[in-house]
């Protein structure tokens, strides 16, 4: 049997260890938000000093091209980027980069509102891949 200070001791070091975990992780300033929603006409995703910008300059239809601006930070690089839905899964539709805009295209949901989640997978200089991600919808007129 433990003895009643070996049992407090570890109590303390126990919460000492969930004290450090918490102010890592749940209370730290600097935490920084990789989801957002895009609905509101654009995103903002902080990094480090920079920021990464997303937003639509078309309307977000169903079924016709849809072309957004993605703006990184000179030292970071789009690896890759897609749209999928979330409510009713219909694949990973690529973003793909033309020469002054990107564009990707939705596909046709019976769904009254649809859920859709748009990814970027982001490249920093010493090779670490961060993914950003950014909720819209779109609805059945």
């Amino acid at each position: 049997m433990y003895s009643k200070q070996t049992l407090i001791l570890f109590i303390v070091l126990l919460a000492i260890s969930l004290s450090g975990i918490y102010y890592k992780n749940v209370n730290n300033p600097n935490k920084q938000s990789e989801t957002c929603d895009l609905t509101v006409g654009k995103c903002t995703f902080v990094y480090e000093n920079d920021e990464i910008l997303v937003k639509f300059l078309s309307p977000i239809v169903t079924e016709e091209e849809i072309l957004l601006s993605i703006e990184l930070p000179q030292e970071l690089k789009l690896i890759e980027a897609w749209v999928e839905g979330v409510n009713m899964f219909m694949g990973k539709t690529p973003i793909m980069q033309t020469d002054d805009a990107y564009v990707t295209f939705l596909g046709s949901c019976s769904l009254a509102k649809m859920q859709w989640q748009l990814n970027l997978n982001v490249e920093k200089q010493n090779g670490q891949v961060k993914t950003y991600s950014a909720a819209f919808y779109t609805s059945l007129q």
